[in-house]
């Protein structure tokens, strides 16, 4: 398997985590870990993913790869920050109110 398909898989699995957390079908993890983590877990997936994706599209579409690229560092940002314990305007209104319990 190529880095491009293990990046996609490895995203894929975090993106499907990380949503099942931010629709709130998955919320026992909130007893053992920080707040938002979770939820950082779905955006470091996408990042994942639009990395693995920019690079099956470099060799084709350079400026798809570029916009791809410009994703990737945003989502990896904002996962950081939210599994670090920041950017929490960016949870989901029913995690935000147990946080607060």
């Amino acid at each position: 398997m190529s880095a491009a398909t293990w990046l996609i898989a490895i995203g894929g699995g975090f993106v499907v985590v990380g949503g099942l957390a931010y629709v709130g079908l998955w919320r026992s993890w909130m007893r053992w870990s920080t707040p938002s983590m979770p939820f950082g877990w779905f955006w470091l997936g996408v990042a994942l993913l639009c990395e693995g994706f920019a690079v099956l599209f470099f060799n084709g579409s350079v400026a798809l790869a570029l916009v791809l690229m410009v994703v990737f560092v945003l989502c990896g940002v904002l996962g950081l920050c939210l599994m670090l314990g920041g950017a929490l305007w960016a949870t989901p209104r029913w995690s935000r109110r147990a946080a607060r319990r």
